[in-house]
């Protein structure tokens, strides 16, 4: 080959390389925007409203007939004008509870509204409705899928999810956000991809931001997510792009008490003065009756605070911490000693974690999918699977990726709920192709908090990578650890 060939050759890569960039640097540039349009959306509702609220359950059976679901007047205009009297700029619906009765006919399952007495398709309806208002529809949809079979994840299971979000996600024009429920703290995003199903809903819709029920990190999320009926709220010092809801009665599906249980207007008001400032949308939660219509209260509750609340200023969202878009999967982890804790123990059952998260015993816990903690008031309780390393001289992890793969960052979460103790301070990252020949790519130290922890280096083609733990304060503690770009 000449020097001329080898010249051309060489100029094109470079360009290549520069196109490439510009493209990530493009991506970054618009999640950031459109993390930061979400975030002046301010205030919203998150209606739920399913099989539950004909049934009187928080978490509907997996087995009622469909025909139990009849809401005689439904009308969404009429949620979509409350809402848009409060104040409000987006809804988000809940297309399929874990009962997994879909409000729309979904060709791959018969538990949905086609064979149900009303025979109309909700989400359709509301979306026109919320449009026709000027406000945004989102779509909430669970994971976890108990008439369906979708509870232990499995490449079945994961191909049924895809399937029914094509659905979603094809047929009622743009949608803005995307809210995942049953997942991270059921099933963990090693059961179900969380990197196919994120790349399956940017493909079909590029500005569609993904959310989940998964608590207090911005780790696998577009948008954090507070749960606030479970005490989980954003910090005071909080940056992320996040949201939040409590709910204006006593549950998030409407009851027979509903009604009486309409909280005080200055309630809400309280909560937007004090979660909007943070960069957190403030939702109220509002299951409509079995009528299909926002009991006269919620109505009257809503234009109560339309006509109060002022939105005030606030600076512009600050600029995200880099964190990876692509995240790939380990197939095997290998530690120093220590040992796997699980939060609580116990055996799974309705609400609680699959049986094989709660069995772990090797250093594998800290690459499950179960990545955070979310406190809980009741339902299922508080949970997080972590490791605890022996106080040995070294102490390290090592991430076998399967097979070469190019990586440029690796997280680190820490074990939540625990203060300081745990948190590793200070590391070094080494990666190999044999497990046995390592070079390092990145020596630093990390900040004495529990926030996620980035490291990012130079992009290195590798099966490998190691975690050397220099420097902890008290044992070293980790929840999850993943590499990625």
């Amino acid at each position: 080959m000449n020097s001329t060939v080898k010249k051309n050759i060489l100029t094109f890569c470079i360009c290549l390389c520069t196109v490439l960039t510009f493209a990530q640097q493009k991506m970054e540039k618009d999640l950031y925007l459109l993390q930061s349009n979400f975030v002046d959306l301010r205030f919203g509702a998150m209606i739920h409203f399913n099989m539950g609220t004909f049934t009187d359950e928080e978490w509907a059976s997996p087995r009622h007939d469909p025909k139990e679901f009849n809401p005689t007047k439904l009308d969404c205009s009429q949620w979509a004008k409350a809402c848009k009297a409060a104040g409000m700029t987006y809804g988000i619906l809940t297309t399929k509870h874990h009962d997994g009765f879909c409000l729309w006919d979904s060709k791959y399952t018969d538990y949905d509204i086609g064979n149900s007495p009303l025979k109309r398709d909700v989400v359709a309806e509301y979306v026109k409705a919320f449009r026709k208002e000027g406000l945004k529809p989102c779509l909430y949809f669970s994971i976890w899928d108990r008439h369906n079979g979708v509870e232990n994840g499995g490449a079945k299971q994961e191909e049924f999810v895809m399937n029914q979000l094509t659905e979603l996600l094809s047929n009622y024009g743009e949608i803005p956000m995307i809210i995942f429920d049953g997942w991270n703290w059921k099933m963990g995003h090693k059961s179900i991809s969380y990197q196919r199903i994120y790349d399956h809903i940017k493909k079909l819709q590029p500005n569609c931001l993904v959310s989940e029920h998964n608590g207090n990190s911005p780790l696998q999320t577009d948008l954090v997510y507070y749960e606030g009926p479970k005490g989980v709220y954003p910090q005071g010092n909080n940056v992320y792009p996040s949201q939040m809801a409590l709910t204006l009665t006593n549950g998030w599906f409407w009851h027979t008490n509903a009604p009486k249980e309409v909280k005080d207007i200055n309630y809400t008001l309280d909560k937007l003065q004090r979660v909007i400032p943070l960069y957190c949308n403030y939702m109220i939660n509002i299951g409509p009756n079995r009528e299909g219509l926002f009991d006269r209260e919620a109505v009257e509750h809503l234009e109560g605070v339309g006509k109060r609340w002022k939105k005030a200023d606030r600076l512009p969202l600050p600029k995200q911490p880099v964190i990876p878009r692509v995240y790939l999967k380990s197939t095997i982890v290998s530690s120093s000693t220590g040992e796997a804790f699980i939060e609580p123990k116990g055996a799974a059952g309705d609400g609680s974690p699959i049986a094989d998260l709660l069995s772990q015993k090797t250093a594998s816990v800290m690459a499950d999918g179960i990545s955070d903690l979310v406190g809980d008031n009741g339902g299922f309780a508080a949970f997080q699977t972590y490791w605890k390393f022996s106080p040995d001289t070294e102490r390290y992890i090592v991430l076998d990726l399967g097979s070469e793969e190019s990586i440029s960052k690796f997280y680190y979460l820490p074990a939540q709920l625990k203060g300081y103790s745990g948190i590793v301070t200070q590391y070094v990252l080494s990666v190999s192709n044999d497990n046995q020949s390592f070079k390092a790519v990145k020596s630093d130290y990390w900040s004495k908090t529990s926030d996620l922890k980035i490291a990012s280096f130079s992009p290195v083609k590798a099966r490998y990578i190691k975690l050397q733990i220099l420097k902890s304060i008290d044992e070293a503690m980790i929840s999850e650890v993943g590499a990625g770009n």
